[in-house]
């Protein structure tokens, strides 16, 4: 599966926020989804991070979109 710059991935935050999505608290240190195209990030426990985990899976079958 080809990486590109602008694809979302599993990071640790770099600094405290807060989940795009549900307004979870993401400490610093903590992993999350980040989309570089938007700047967001989200909360393991989110419905993005369950639509990246299907997205990824679909990249590893060959099914690009």
């Amino acid at each position: 599966m080809q990486r590109f710059s602008k694809d979302p991935r599993v990071t640790r935050a770099r600094f405290n926020s807060k989940c795009t999505e549900t307004g979870k608290q993401i400490k610093k240190g903590d992993e999350c989804i980040y989309y570089p195209t938007s700047k967001s990030v989200f909360h393991l426990e989110s419905n993005q991070a369950v639509d990246y985990a299907n997205w990824l899976q679909d990249c590893s079958f060959g099914n690009e979109y």
